[in-house]
């Protein structure tokens, strides 16, 4: 037998008891001071400074917990409360600890294992638990199956193997989604300043095509930056950054763009339009850790990804292959920009979720979920950088189809030169799109009734 070990039923190791998260919280304690180097800042520093790398969060590829007693997480994929795509980090995060293991139980809920079932929880997380699949009897059956046998033989031999072999099948659509296309801060060591979303570099092709003629892409990069990061922002004073095109000869495309992962939501009216570098910081990593617990209740993902693309008008006029143009312009024609071209990308990644996710998964949305559909872009209401900045990607659930809505901002190559050829998207990432359907699009819904709490 083994006298040191922990069950956690319902829950998982927090990001904490990784010593690279702890040391980014840790640094979050550092803040702005009203101290700014000789040129640099408004009168008085009055939006704060900091050094740059006061809140560098870097880390191992793979942030590992360094915790001595072994452990075994337990859930259900059908927990509403603590989402199984927390579950699905802490497995990807300790795949390289062997004696910290992960289960989930298929078809169980979080009120599965509680005395009273739904009525042990307060009402709010009562009415955000999903409806279990496989009873309550059932679900008590396994968890105990597998807490006894944890506890016998411990995370290592012959049970600890299996588990491991068994989940990995089943967790590979996270791993494709959180870690290969959006860049999870919390699946590595991403940051606000390192890293970058396959998604978002994707994004720049899906934009731009179909391409002028004989045109190719020969490389499509991204880096993740502080989407307001300007000379005169707070309280980095960063320089700008723009997405950059390059071509190559015979018409080979290079591409850089700049997203930002968003965990929070601030206003135009918070930031003072991004001059308080207090508040512009909050959406750092750090700042997100110091602010929002860990508790599995919210998304693991991002609620959007902030990408700054170049114009399809400036990649085809920077190609020099023929395309119209307007008379008297030298520009080809601004119109290539038309159309609703963020949500374009924002439905692939919806169509990128739905056939990544198990058929199980798929089924039961289809059944009695909610999908994701996608609307017109929306320009937010004053054209300038803040506006597009502080209004995030929206999901409207209050019918039985959640809309989704993306804030754009399209500079025309004729438009003043600070933002020309710039066209910004508020884009949903896959992995969110991956728990709707595995959690939040099952939210509500009761299985035989057509209507929604």
């Amino acid at each position: 037998q083994n006298s040191s070990l922990l069950l956690l039923i319902a829950g998982y190791l927090e990001r904490t008891w990784r010593p690279s998260i702890a040391a980014c919280r840790a640094d979050w304690q550092i803040q702005p001071t009203r101290h700014c180097p000789k040129g640099k800042g408004l009168p008085f520093c009055l939006g704060g400074y900091l050094p740059e790398g006061s809140h560098r969060c870097d880390g191992p590829k793979k942030p590992e917990p360094s915790y001595p007693v072994p452990t075994l997480s337990l859930g259900g994929d059908l927990d509403g409360v603590v989402r199984v795509a927390r579950l699905a980090e802490a497995w990807y995060t300790q795949q390289e600890t062997s004696q910290h293991l992960v289960a989930v139980v298929r078809g169980m809920s979080h009120s599965d294992v509680l005395q009273n079932g739904r009525a042990s929880l307060p009402e709010a997380l009562a009415l955000r638990d999903l409806f279990s699949e496989l009873g309550a009897s059932k679900a008590r059956a396994r968890v105990a199956q597998l807490a006894i046998t944890f506890m016998i033989e411990g995370p290592h031999g012959r049970f600890g193997h299996a588990l491991r072999e068994t989940q990995t099948d089943w967790f590979m659509p996270f791993v494709q989604m959180f870690v290969q296309q959006e860049g999870s801060w919390w699946w590595t060591s991403n940051h606000e300043e390192s890293g970058s979303s396959s998604w978002a570099a994707n994004a720049q092709r899906s934009l731009a095509e179909p391409l002028p003629k004989n045109c190719t892409w020969k490389r499509s990069e991204d880096n993740f930056k502080l989407v307001s990061d300007e000379e005169m922002i707070p309280p980095y004073y960063r320089p700008r950054h723009r997405p950059e095109v390059q071509v190559t000869a015979g018409c080979g495309l290079m591409t850089k763009t700049v997203s930002q992962l968003r965990y929070r939501r601030l206003s135009v009216t918070e930031t003072f339009a991004g001059l308080n570098g207090w508040a512009v910081i909050r959406e750092e990593k750090g700042g997100i850790l110091a602010s929002q617990a860990d508790d599995g209740e919210s998304p693991v993902a991002a609620i959007e990804i902030a990408t700054k693309l170049a114009s399809r008008q400036l990649i085809f006029n920077i190609t020099g292959r023929n395309h119209r143009k307007p008379a008297g312009h030298s520009d080809v024609d601004p119109s290539l920009d038309a159309g609703s071209r963020c949500s374009a990308i924002n439905h692939a990644a919806w169509e990128l979720a739905f056939s990544s996710a198990s058929f199980e998964a798929r089924q039961r949305l289809e059944a009695r979920g909610r999908n994701l559909t996608m609307t017109v872009d929306r320009a937010p209401l004053i054209p300038a950088g803040p506006w597009w900045i502080w209004n995030y990607l929206r999901i409207d659930k209050s019918s039985d189809v959640a809309k989704v809505a993306s804030f754009y901002a399209f500079y025309p190559l004729s438009g003043p030169p600070y933002g020309a050829g710039n066209h910004y998207c508020k884009l949903l990432s896959p992995a969110l799109a991956l728990e709707w359907i595995y959690t939040d699009g099952l939210r509500g819904r009761d299985p035989g009734v057509n209507s929604y709490w």
